[in-house]
This record gives C-alpha cells, structure tokens and sequence, in this order.
C-alpha cells in the first residue's frame, strides 16, 4: 500500500468513497481532510476498490477504518504496518460499529470529548422556532436594531472583503495564533480561492459596503451539511446568530443536519454550540491495544 499525501487534486477520487459512507462526521468531508492535512498529515490509498486514510501528529500514526470490506480492508492495515493491533481513529457510525463487532475486544477505546461533532436538526438552525431558541431570537432583533445589515451570498463580487473580514479577524486574533489556527488561516484562503472546484458555497453580513461576518460551508453527504467556518470580527460578535441562521435558510435548508464541527475543547465555543441544541453529539474514538492482549 501506498499512501500519498491529500491534496486539491484528489477531490474526485475521494468523494465517491466519502459519500457513499453515508455517515455524520465531519472527518468524511473531502475539504476537511485537505484543510487538515498540513497538520495531521493526512494521507490516504485506495486499492482493490477500498479506500484508506490515516494521519499522523507528535509521530503517533492513526488510520481510519476502511472504505469497503471491513474484514478485507482491516487485514490490509495489518500488512501494512505489521501490526496486529493498528492505532484507530474512528467516529460513531456503521463503520465503527462493524468495527465493534469484528476487533473491539482486542482494543481499548478512549472516547474524545473534545472532538465530538455537533449536529443539528437544519429544521431548527432555520426557524429558531420555539422556547429553546429565545434568546437567539433576540440576539438577531438586538442586531437588527443596532445595525441596517443585510445577508449576501460570497461571490466574485464580494470574495476581496470577505477576504478582508478575515485578514481582520485573524489579526484580532492573534494573540492565540497556535498551529491549529495558523492551519485553519491558510485553509480558510484554500477554500476562498477553490469555492467552485471544492463545492463550496459562503454567506456574508455586511453593514455600510463591509464585510463584518462570514460562513463557509459544503455538503458531506446528500443528508449533512459541514459548516466548515464561521466568523464575525469584534464589534459585530451578534452577527454569529445572524449568519448561522441566514446561511442556514439559503444554503442547508434541503439537508436533514448541519454538522457544526467539534469545539476543541475551549470553554466557550463549548457553550456556545449547546446552545444551538444539538440532536446529536457524535463521540470519536481512539482505539488503541489491549493492554493485556
């Protein structure tokens, strides 16, 4: 097997294989693993009709489980890296559950909070109808009052002050500019410069001829919708209410969920995608050797 590093070009042979998975995660979106893939290393192979992934980070290899024969493909891992019992990385879903029932008693399996996706009934991210959505009501007639706004699609006639929102709120922010933000910076270009061959489409805010938020998102399957982006710089944080539910309403609408990505673990952001109301937190999973096997 020989894997090879993700990249723009891969985008056709990937897709049929991520689709037709048919699962919730945000890992079996093509642009995710090549936004990613700077930082996690991730790399793929297909062979005999299967399709394989793993990453690497702090020289600790992962794959995830096959595409195709779970028996079959499993083995191949196992040939692969001559060992019997391969670090997995896995998310919650029919692969993971075959996974389960044929190799789950020769591993031990570590939930990752901090990984877990969001995911929302797209019904509810569109009309914020009822008691639980309050407070998002408000924040939208807040912003309303403060601001004569309106709602754009990202296009070529509006992508240099998208541009410019982010050049703005990553310089707000850079005094947390880790490795993790660094990569989602210049994915974030990636994706602004590839919308039409990633599929992607974008919403903006603006107020007075300026971008002051932004989305991206693109389709993981014929039933999710992965927000792969989301920011509104300081001064306009309401506009985070405004654009999830305008982008919602115009791009995601005809999708059963919105899957909102994981929170990283940070406080906040934690908090603030319970309060959407998820229908379903998805656990991920590192599986690793029993220690007594």
């Amino acid at each position: 097997m020989e894997f090879k590093k993700i990249t723009l070009s891969d985008k056709e042979k990937l897709i049929p294989f991520l689709h037709n998975a048919d699962e919730l995660t945000c890992e079996l979106s093509f642009v995710n693993l090549l936004l990613w893939q700077p930082l996690y290393n991730n790399c793929y192979c297909i062979e005999d009709g299967m399709l394989f992934l793993k990453s690497y980070d702090d020289n600790i290899v992962t794959y995830s489980l096959p595409f195709g024969n779970m028996k079959t493909g499993f083995e191949k891992i196992i040939e692969h890296t001559g060992n019997p019992y391969p670090n997995i990385w896995a998310q919650a879903g029919k692969r993971f559950d075959e996974f389960k029932a044929l190799y789950g008693r020769y591993y031990d399996i570590y939930e990752s909070r901090n990984e877990f996706d969001y995911i929302y009934n797209s019904f509810d991210l569109v009309n914020l109808s009822g008691k639980k959505y309050h407070s998002k009501r408000n924040h939208i007639s807040a912003f309303s009052k403060q601001f004569d706004w309106h709602y754009e699609d990202i296009t070529a006639d509006n992508i240099d002050k998208v541009r410019r929102c982010a050049e703005i709120w990553y310089s707000q922010s850079k005094g947390s500019m880790d490795d993790e933000l660094k990569t989602e910076m210049l994915g974030t270009s990636l994706m602004l410069d590839n919308m039409d061959i990633l599929d992607i489409k974008g919403g903006a805010i603006v107020i007075d001829d300026r971008v002051v938020a932004f989305t991206l998102g693109s389709s993981i399957n014929q039933n999710v919708y992965n927000i792969h982006i989301e920011k509104a710089i300081a001064g306009f944080e309401t506009a985070y209410t405004v654009i999830n539910r305008e982008f919602a309403a115009r791009n995601a609408q005809d999708y059963k969920y919105i899957n909102r990505e994981d929170d990283l673990g940070l406080e906040g952001l934690r908090r603030s995608k319970l309060s959407y109301k998820p229908e379903i937190l998805l656990p991920k999973y590192l599986c690793t050797k029993k220690e007594n096997i």
